[in-house]
């Protein structure tokens, strides 16, 4: 009986350790540049941030991708220039730039996902960015939320979680893999007491 136990112990750490392949971490580069999403930016006096759904969207990707020490500092270096543009505009929130400031913003960003290969596009006031790949990594109509109490909430005073689209990469497919996984560790035990059981 202690043999089985041990082939069952040794059957699940191997299904942990298929989830954990599949799993990729975010490296220091990329945590430089999720340091940065999250912090504010001055509008109209107020800090203001992105929605926490929408950095989560950014690790998501992240996960997808290894990006260099190069690419960290680029991106970071356009994410201050996004913000430098957007505190000039003097607006309360994106929805309220002009049309010529968006087009700038919208630059900026487009600029930002060539560093990694992608692609930002735009109709109206809806932005849609694209991996290397061109598989769609967020869709949404981007807009900033100040925060009261630890809460997000937008610039009515509702609260909001920011309206991510689409989750991709690692994270999107783990519990896919660790369901499976549990399905072999239970089939294969399964068959491993049947034959036990049978030779009893």
């Amino acid at each position: 009986m202690k043999k089985v136990a041990s082939i069952f112990v040794a059957l699940l750490l191997v299904a942990v350790s298929v989830v954990s392949a599949f799993a990729a971490d975010i490296n220091a580069n990329e945590k430089k540049v999720l340091d940065e999403l999250k912090t504010s930016v001055k509008m109209q006096g107020k800090d203001m941030y992105w929605p926490e759904s929408f950095v989560n969207q950014a690790e998501n990707y992240f996960n997808t991708i290894d990006l260099t020490a190069e690419q960290a500092d680029e991106i970071i270096a356009n994410i201050k220039t996004g913000k430098t543009q957007l505190e000039a505009t003097g607006a309360k929130n994106i929805a309220d730039c002009t049309k010529t400031q968006k087009k700038e913003l919208f630059a900026t960003l487009g600029k930002g996902m060539a560093i990694v290969g992608g692609t930002a596009t735009h109709v109206g006031d809806e932005i849609t960015l694209k991996d290397k790949n061109g598989e769609v990594i967020f869709k949404a109509v981007p807009t900033l939320v100040s925060k009261d109490g630890g809460k997000s909430v937008d610039v009515n005073g509702k609260t909001t979680d920011g309206g991510v689209i689409k989750t991709t990469g690692a994270s999107a497919n783990t519990m896919v893999f660790v369901v499976v996984g549990a399905f072999a560790v239970l089939a294969i035990a399964g068959g491993v007491f049947f034959v036990v059981k049978k030779r009893g």
